[in-house]
């Protein structure tokens, strides 16, 4: 398959034949990824190769941020609860907050932010080079060699960063609740024991699985259909970043609509 878009007609006909061409590359990855499981034919080097990239570069910046995250949320409910006298209730919103929203979006920002960026480039750095041509012409399936071991990395490291974020942010909750509030501890276990799910923290799992294929998708497109030379690159992984921020938060909104009316709250019978 050719990698390349047609030449731009117009901003509204460039963004449909876009969106056109990246639904297709996103099933015909997807396929590709499913095929080469399999068949058998998933390259486990390249694989482990890009999930060791994908956890080193994500990793850090994930749990620095998650850890002031959880910091602002507790000080913001603390005080809050303080307020109308609710502070052994903390433990319930933090699982609400934390383990139901935030956990699965900052993981989704770190893969669509830092482990995208990176992937565009690098897929983009081998376009103008013609590296992808090259193996185009030698017969080389790079659906199969290139993109499916990338999909396959990132939803690895979600998984795993998902849970890394989630113990971090409740934990940077739970020690401000003890040491700078000076509540007991025993009603934020209690209270997180009774609103935290594990149907919640599955559907955390759900999402950054999700968000890192969304996320990795669209870099491996803009960096496989990267023209211009370096600048073009520069551009696809701005452009990558920011249509994965976007899609992120569309299908958010969807799943946790989705998810609230097919699980209900807890208390709500």
């Amino acid at each position: 398959m050719a990698f390349e878009l047609p030449q731009s007609k117009g901003p509204v006909r460039d963004l449909a034949v876009e969106a056109g061409h990246t639904l297709g590359f996103a099933l015909q990855s997807i396929g590709s990824l499913f095929v080469t499981i399999a068949r058998l034919r998933l390259s486990l080097s390249e694989t482990v190769n890009q999930t060791v990239f994908i956890g080193r570069v994500s990793t850090g910046p994930s749990l620095l941020l998650m850890i002031p995250v959880g910091v602002f949320i507790a000080v913001s409910v603390g005080e809050l609860a303080g307020r109308i006298g609710a502070g052994g209730y903390s433990g319930a919103v933090v699982a609400f907050i934390i383990v139901g929203q935030a956990s699965a979006l900052v993981c989704a920002l770190m893969m669509a932010g830092v482990a995208g960026s990176a992937i565009c480039t690098d897929l983009g750095s081998r376009k103008i080079r013609e590296e992808i041509d090259a193996m185009e012409v030698m017969g080389v399936n790079v659906l199969e060699r290139l993109v499916a071991p990338r999909i396959a990395a990132a939803i690895i490291v979600a998984l795993v960063l998902c849970s890394l974020i989630t113990v971090t942010g409740v934990g940077a909750c739970y020690l401000y609740h003890i040491y700078v509030q000076h509540l007991p501890a025993g009603s934020f276990m209690a209270t997180f024991s009774q609103y935290g799910r594990t149907s919640d923290f599955v559907m955390a799992l759900i999402k950054s699985a999700l968000f890192a294929l969304l996320a990795t998708i669209v870099a491996c497109f803009k960096g496989l259909h990267a023209r211009g030379g370096p600048s073009g690159v520069a551009d696809a992984v701005n452009e990558a970043v920011v249509i994965a921020f976007a899609l992120v938060f569309v299908f958010n909104t969807i799943l946790s609509q989705l998810y609230s009316m097919i699980v209900p709250a807890v208390g709500a019978y």
